[in-house]
């Protein structure tokens, strides 16, 4: 036993130095945290001008002799400002999570070493469980620098301080974000140890991120009636809640399988969880965070399964060993 979790480290260890050699996984992850610091820094400069405006305003109340009840502080939801953060791991974040998988399985049948290392007495579950955790070891600290410097920006530049509450929903979003390119990784790794020529897997891989990460997101949102008009059909036309039940229940099928193509999706599993438990969906402002993980723990629990069906999917692959020799 001992010998095995020796194994699994030695090969996460190396796992993590070669990909800090690869300059195309540096090369996303800073476009990634470069995207994602400005979309905060446009947003916290936003928000801290309305912070400065209610507190001009209060302090001119105060000095007028009037009490500041008269001016209700207006709800600022700093946590808001990760908005760009979750939409560029969505779609970049994958692409690094495809990409780290791809070269997991390429560089050893590259290298030659697949064989080699076969002839060790390494087994294959070893082999892999080692994979995962140094690659989404190293996925893990660049989502966590990320977020980490998404909340200095909101401290530093937005002016707003964050609670423990603050701090533990955007743990859980993180936890959400690892998960959801940590799938990624799995998919691009399994792709590559099944298929033979690398290219093709590639393309594969890239054909699954397009699909379900920006096409059919954007054909669920665009089937949304309530996505046709900016801010909502039904608000737009003033129709109340109940009306808006009853008229969408005459389309009932047609409701179904729109959604069905959305919850096919695994980024806007992630997108749900993320906007809920950081309060960007209005639904969800100022909601307790227990009520909110209540309300989407679908989304939680889809991409929980889906990382371990992969995994396991990756743990009971029979290896052909044709396909891991170079060509």
């Amino acid at each position: 036993m001992i010998d095995r979790i020796r194994q699994i480290l030695v090969i996460a260890a190396k796992e993590i130095s070669d990909a800090r050699r690869v300059r195309l996984l540096f090369v996303i992850a800073a476009f990634m945290l470069g995207a994602g610091i400005v979309a905060l820094t446009v947003a916290a400069i936003a928000l801290k001008a309305e912070v400065i405006n209610y507190q001009s305003a209060r302090d001119l109340l105060l000095s007028l002799g009037k009490p500041a009840d008269l001016l209700a502080p207006p709800v600022f939801r700093p946590l808001s400002l990760l908005r760009g953060f979750i939409e560029y791991t969505e779609i970049i974040g994958a692409v690094l999570g495809l990409v780290l998988g791809h070269r997991a399985a390429t560089s050893e049948r590259i290298c030659g070493t697949f064989p080699l290392l076969f002839t060790r007495p390494v087994s294959k579950a070893a082999l892999i469980t080692g994979k995962l955790l140094g690659n989404v070891g190293t996925l893990s600290v660049v989502l966590a620098s990320m977020f980490s410097l998404g909340v200095l920006g909101i401290v530093v530049i937005g002016g707003v301080s964050l609670n423990a509450n603050d701090l533990l929903r955007i743990g859980l979003t993180l936890a959400a974000a690892i998960l959801y390119v940590g799938s990624f990784f799995l998919i691009g790794l399994l792709l590559a140890l099944v298929i033979r020529r690398p290219a093709h897997a590639m393309l594969l891989g890239f054909g699954f991120w397009l699909a379900f990460t920006l096409v059919v997101p954007q054909i669920g949102d665009t089937l949304d009636p309530d996505n046709q008009v900016g801010a909502g059909v039904f608000r737009t036309l003033n129709i109340a809640k109940p009306q808006e039940k009853q008229i969408m229940s005459t389309f009932s099928t047609y409701e179904t399988v729109r959604d069905a193509v959305e919850q096919s999706s695994p980024a806007k599993h992630f997108e749900r969880w993320s906007f809920a438990v950081l309060g960007i969906k209005d639904t969800y402002a100022g909601q307790p965070l227990a009520s909110v993980v209540a309300d989407r723990r679908v989304d939680a629990l889809w991409l929980i399964v889906l990382f371990g069906t992969l995994t396991t999917g990756l743990l009971l692959l029979p290896l052909n060993a044709v396909n891991l020799t170079k060509e």
